[in-house]
């Protein structure tokens, strides 16, 4: 889950810098340069591996509940007459 929270918090770093670069009037060629690398970094390799990462835990975590929802059988008995007294 550490690494969910990691590739979450690093794309929107990304979204946020790219944001503030098209709100900012003058953005050096330099600054424009890295946000640039930063872009195809979070297109090729953060947001697929959030996918993936997300994919997998909920991948998991339905196996897991399968896997918990065997139920034991419960043995009834017959039916036994119990008396609740004269009155009713």
């Amino acid at each position: 889950m550490k690494t969910h929270m990691f590739y979450f918090a690093s794309f929107i770093a990304v979204s946020c810098l790219t944001l503030i670069s098209n709100l900012s009037p003058t953005i050096s060629a330099g600054q424009y340069g890295i946000l640039h690398i930063l872009l195809v970094v979070q297109m090729v390799v953060l947001g697929p591996r959030l996918i993936l990462g997300v994919r997998e835990y909920y991948a998991k975590l339905v196996a897991d509940s399968d896997a918990a929802t065997g139920m034991t059988s419960i043995a009834f008995q017959e039916r036994v007459h119990i008396s609740t007294g004269n009155g009713v």
